[in-house]
């Protein structure tokens, strides 16, 4: 009997044995896999110029992780958004793509993005060195699902050119809109041209709402964030005013303009315009000599109406095979100095502190101007509103066509304000 148990023992402790040297070898197996060859692909929108310095950063990425090869895929704007509609129904997006402020609500509603938040706590996706102004942007329900490539803002062109010549006084921080018409009517009447109209282009009624304490949208994303008509109808009023003036371009001459170049501040033809910051650097080079940024006009004792806006984000597919791999990319465009020396803030002024105060000596011009107004705007905002919801670029491309029906005279604001509401709430219904 104890020769037999003996056996019985020693077999028992050999299976056992195997057994783990099964599981250690297949844990080393897996291992090796996981540090193993592996592909993955990045997809962005955007101009020639963003292309070729993103394929720089993605070279010297695979240069120092060998393991990891990148496949591309880029295209403009609108072609972009249809490619990666098509891949989410396919279940086949790139592990790391492009992300948009306006997209990421449907993304994220649909479960197509990765939360980020276990790997910035782990240290894997640093962001000790961003605030969180600049990370907010990105959370839906407190949790992170894109990360900021770059910021920028709501703010207004200046031409100080046209101010100097003229002799007239540039708005000054706490401007309102009353202010900036009355200097407008000052410009039009020094510089004396039918063609000269003092504000390019017209205003951002979701700004407007802001310094009111108001949103376009409410919370739930199922309505309207105000409630009365008359705020829309003033507005509305305000522009069509300053149109029949000649003190904003009217929609005719500006519908016709078809690319930055040809904007009427860049000819000379105007002195502000109401834009976002980060095309500073491009509309400088356009008018080849220094252009300025300031908030844009509030009202008297009204809210901060100004917030950090992502210029795009980075996102990593839900369905993702290598998604350590596809944070440490993100990580890599987000924190290295090198890559950031070849990005050099194309997509916006950079998250990270320790890049922008690495940057920041080597800028000039309009980068030097943007960097620093976001300086500005990180101590002189409040949060931004929530994404748009699910519907709202048909809301905006509502809000747009009622515009220019107002200023070409066709719809009185009062009616348009009216109609706006009517047709904004049928759509945001369908998100009850």
């Amino acid at each position: 009997m104890k020769k037999n148990a003996i056996i019985k023992i020693g077999a028992f402790l050999l299976t056992a044995t195997l057994s783990l040297g099964a599981v250690g070898c297949s844990s080393s197996k897996e291992a090796a896999v996981k540090e193993g060859p592996q592909t993955l692909k990045i997809a962005w929108w955007g101009g020639q110029d963003r292309h070729d310095r993103t394929l720089k950063v993605i070279k010297m990425f695979e240069e120092q992780n060998p393991n990891i090869k990148i496949e591309t895929e880029y295209a403009s704007f609108g072609d972009y958004w249809t490619k990666m509609a098509t891949e989410a129904a396919g279940k086949n997006l790139p592990d790391v793509f492009q992300m948009d402020y306006g997209y990421l609500g449907e993304y994220t509603t649909r479960k197509l993005l990765e939360p980020l938040d276990s790997y910035v706590k782990t240290g894997k996706l640093d962001l000790k060195d961003v605030n969180d102004l600049f990370i907010n942007g990105g959370k839906m329900n407190n949790n992170l699902y894109a990360v900021n490539l770059g910021a920028n803002a709501p703010a207004m062109l200046i031409d100080p050119e046209v101010f100097q010549k003229t002799g007239v006084s540039p708005p000054k921080e706490g401007y309102t809109f009353d202010d900036i018409t009355q200097i407008a009517k000052d410009l039009k009447k020094k510089v004396g041209k039918e063609d000269f109209y003092p504000i390019d282009t017209t205003f951002d009624f979701g700004y407007y709402l802001r310094d009111r304490g108001m949103s376009l949208y409410n919370k739930e994303g199922n309505g309207l964030g105000y409630d009365n008509d008359q705020y829309l109808t003033d507005f509305f009023s305000m522009e069509s005013n300053l149109v029949k003036d000649g003190l904003m371009a009217p929609p005719q001459i500006l519908n016709a303009i078809k690319s930055d170049p040809d904007t009427l501040i860049v000819k000379g033809n105007s002195a502000v315009r109401p834009f976002t910051s980060n095309l500073v650097v491009a509309f400088t080079n356009y008018a080849k000599h220094p252009l300025k940024l300031i908030p844009l006009p509030g009202i008297a004792g009204g809210q901060e109406g100004n917030y950090l806006k992502p210029a795009l984000f980075f996102s990593v597919a839900s369905d993702s095979k290598h998604k350590e791999a596809a944070v440490k990319f993100v990580d890599y465009f987000t924190n290295d100095l090198k890559a950031n020396d070849v990005l050099f803030g194309e997509r916006g002024v950079p998250i990270s502190s320790k890049v922008r105060e690495y940057l920041l000596p080597k800028l000039d011009g309009g980068a030097k101007e943007h960097f620093n107004y976001i300086d500005y705007v990180q101590k002189h905002s409040r949060q931004i509103d929530p994404p748009a919801p699910k519907g709202g670029s048909k809301v905006s491309d509502l809000l747009k066509r009622l515009q220019d029906e107002v200023l070409y005279g066709k719809t009185p604001p009062q009616d348009a304000a009216k109609q706006f509401r009517s047709e904004a709430v049928t759509i945001l219904s369908a998100n009850k």
